[in-house]
């Protein structure tokens, strides 16, 4: 069961990790727009905050590790 991040309008962590990984280039407001949290009495702000940052940097870490390096050697000489 997911963590209840804004218990006014019943959004849980899992919704918002929902949002970053289906639009990559959202922003908090954006997270409160699709999902309401933090749209009524604003108490869960701070940890709608805490809870975006970190899925955003895991987000970004996960694209940057998928890439794939190949190797080249630019210093042979195509003689």
């Amino acid at each position: 069961m997911s963590k209840l991040i804004c218990i006014c309008n019943r959004v849980t962590e899992q919704e918002v990790a929902k949002v970053v990984s289906r639009y990559p280039q959202a922003e908090l407001q954006d997270v409160i727009n699709l999902t309401a949290a933090s749209s009524s009495c604003g108490r869960c702000k701070t940890e709608l905050e805490d809870v975006f940052n970190n899925l955003k940097a895991l987000h970004s870490r996960q694209k940057n590790g998928a890439q794939l390096y190949i190797p080249f050697d630019f210093s042979r000489s195509l003689e």
